[in-house]
């Protein structure tokens, strides 16, 4: 299995030939690379990390999609490899070969001959955290062990395997950094400890050299100087920290952030220091006196990555969280280019408008709501203003408005056309992560985290009833994870953290049934077109089908990969049903029964699931915010 899965991460590599050509067209990147069945791909994915190509001027960026090449001197999109199946991503020093780690290994692939080259094998341990050698000639990966292991490049023999770091008593934590000193002769890691640990081994030897310690709670990067004397990191503390490689004095502590320092990085001479922090800002710094030169502004989130140009001339900062890679000027500061598009977290919702013409969703990293023509891709327009994080979306049965649930509890109906936000309903105390309109779109009807269910005057924007949702005693922070409307428009159906689904009548707010069989929280419920059958999926690992007229559990379908299932929709004619957990969505035929249809893609938490009103498309959205639309005639049942 594992064989097949990086087989066909080189056929995708072989024929994109992506460090190498660009595409050198005009295409739609939201069709690059799609899997079978899709047909577009919206938002490029939550940002990780990015590396220069040897030449300076292309720019490789991990995301939840895949990794993006961009052209550094114009910020275009050139390619993209979409096999995104990597704990991590790293390019040789000579832009020679490309190591990426899973399942415990590391796969070597010469980008000459674009080549599957080598795999490295070790223990059966995870492998979170990559780096070459100076030179290029060994690879070090840090395990999910807490150990480090280091191979030869040529003979892919593993060299030595470093131990010393403790963990936090979990099983899911690495080493979180390692880097090699300039001279490739020492190598420095940071653990996961209680209190930050940097360990600094021979690389020769593999003998711990220094442990330094009395640092903050946690050091998030390190980094050497050019002449490998120093090393400098930056703390959860929001301060910066140099020590002396050879004795481990500290030597300075560089003041001035007012977060933590998530990315240090040096110029190429050593004499300047530059940070990335959590408070939204890059620090340039001398690097012998601790001066700070200067402060530049222009992210709007946390500021993950720093690094330097090969030429030394540029440097590029990314944030994870506002979306966005920026250039500045290494000598000036100023803010040369800034490349947009990839995606937030909290991607949770998405629907189509009646019409099928139009898709809204959420996900984007500025919290706004994009509405894309469904045909072209295009984008239409989007909704801005105080949107907070978008949790759900609903159109109104007209087209006309949309209406979404937000973090902050608030929900918001806006104009389609104009894009105006036209009210704003208040009430709920925490998020509101479902919403559904009535037949005749007179009220809306909201399923909060708060534990309560509100069904609203759309018109005067005043709750006309408040419902309890879950009836037994639960934690302050469970509540209401999902709600459906049953066609007729007289039954909500509810589940969240109770792991029972309730029933309840619309014009009474009465409780009129209790579905009992799933044995942990419920995520996702679903009615089908005629009402009659309600889907949920919960974080039992199963979806169940219900006969809501009796009350009757019909079928348990347990998901294979035993995650949670956090998103089901029935197709317009109640033919297909479809679930989304973790990076897969099932699909099955509810009228012949016919073997399940996998769609695969997504690489994270499918968190909606939505059908055109034709029931030709659907769209999947998942945790890191990328939409998928998926062609249900290209659907190939066995």
């Amino acid at each position: 299995m594992k064989t097949s899965r990086f087989f066909y991460f080189l056929l995708i590599f072989l024929l994109t030939n992506v460090l190498f050509l660009s595409s050198g067209s005009a295409q739609d990147y939201t069709r690059w690379g799609l899997p079978e069945g899709a047909i577009a791909r919206f938002g490029k994915g939550t940002l990780t990390d990015c590396v220069y190509l040897p030449d300076g001027h292309r720019l490789a960026v991990l995301s939840s999609s895949g990794t993006w090449i961009y052209d550094v001197r114009t910020g275009e999109a050139l390619d993209l490899i979409t096999e995104p199946f990597t704990e991590d991503m790293r390019l040789s020093p000579d832009g020679k070969t490309l190591a990426a780690s899973s399942d415990g290994s590391v796969y070597l692939w010469d980008l000459q001959d674009r080549k599957l080259r080598s795999v490295l094998v070790g223990d059966t341990h995870r492998i979170g955290s990559l780096t070459f050698s100076p030179t290029g000639e060994t690879v070090a990966g840090g395990t999910f062990n807490n150990a480090i292991q280091l191979w030869d490049l040529h003979t892919g023999k593993l060299l030595r395997t470093l131990v010393g770091h403790t963990d936090l008593n979990t099983r899911s934590m690495s080493i979180r950094f390692i880097a090699y000193s300039s001279n490739g002769k020492r190598l420095a890691s940071v653990g996961w400890e209680d209190r930050a640990t940097i360990r600094i081994w021979d690389v020769e030897t593999g003998q711990l050299l220094q442990t330094i310690t009395e640092l903050p709670k946690h050091i998030y990067s390190v980094a050497y100087s050019p002449d490998s004397q120093s090393l400098v990191g930056g703390g959860s503390d929001s301060n910066i920290y140099l020590w002396d490689v050879g004795t481990g004095e500290h030597l300075k502590t560089l003041v001035g952030h007012t977060y933590a320092v998530g990315s240090v990085s040096y110029s190429r001479d050593g004499t300047t220091l530059v940070s990335g922090s959590w408070d939204k800002t890059i620090r340039f710094w001398n690097a012998s006196t601790g001066k700070l030169l200067k402060t530049l502004a222009g992210h709007t989130d946390v500021v993950n990555t720093v690094i330097y140009a090969p030429d030394g001339k540029t440097v590029t900062s990314m944030s994870s969280y506002d979306g966005t890679i920026r250039f500045w000027d290494a000598e000036t500061t100023k803010p040369l280019k800034t490349i947009t598009g990839h995606t937030g977290s909290f991607g949770r919702a998405a629907a189509f408008s009646p019409d099928g013409q139009m898709l809204a969703h959420s996900g984007t990293a500025d919290d706004t709501i994009p509405i894309r023509d469904v045909q072209g891709g295009q984008l239409l327009r989007t909704l801005t203003g105080p949107t907070d994080t978008v949790l759900s979306i609903a159109y109104s049965p007209d087209g006309r408005n949309l209406v979404s649930g937000n973090w902050d509890g608030h929900i918001r109906i806006w104009d389609v056309d104009t894009g105006e936000l036209l009210k704003t309903l208040t009430g709920h105390e925490e998020g509101v992560p479902s919403l559904v309109y009535s037949p005749d779109g007179a009220t809306l009807m909201s399923g909060s985290w708060d534990n309560t269910i509100r069904i609203w005057d759309v018109d005067t924007g005043q709750p006309l009833q408040t419902i309890i949702g879950n009836i037994t005693e639960l934690e302050p922070s469970q509540g209401v994870r999902a709600i459906s409307l049953s066609p007729d428009g007289r039954t909500i159906a509810s589940a969240g953290d109770e792991k029972v689904i309730r029933l309840w009548d619309v014009q009474t707010g009465k409780l009129t049934g209790s579905l009992v069989g799933h044995s942990n929280e419920i995520a996702a419920v679903a009615f089908s077109s005629r009402g009659t059958v309600l889907a949920s999926g919960g974080d039992d690992a199963t979806m169940c089908l219900w006969d809501v007229e009796v009350g009757k559990l019909l079928k348990v379908f347990e998901e294979p990969t035993k995650s949670s299932v956090l998103s089901v929709a029935f197709s317009p004619d109640g033919r297909i049903l479809a679930s989304g957990c973790f990076g897969v969505i099932r699909l099955r035929d509810t009228f012949t029964e016919r073997s399940t249809v996998t769609l695969t893609g997504h690489t994270t938490w499918v968190r909606a699931l939505a059908f055109s009103p034709d029931g030709r498309i659907l769209a999947s959205i998942d945790e890191s915010g990328v939409v998928m639309l998926w062609d249900m005639n290209q659907v190939r049942w066995q």
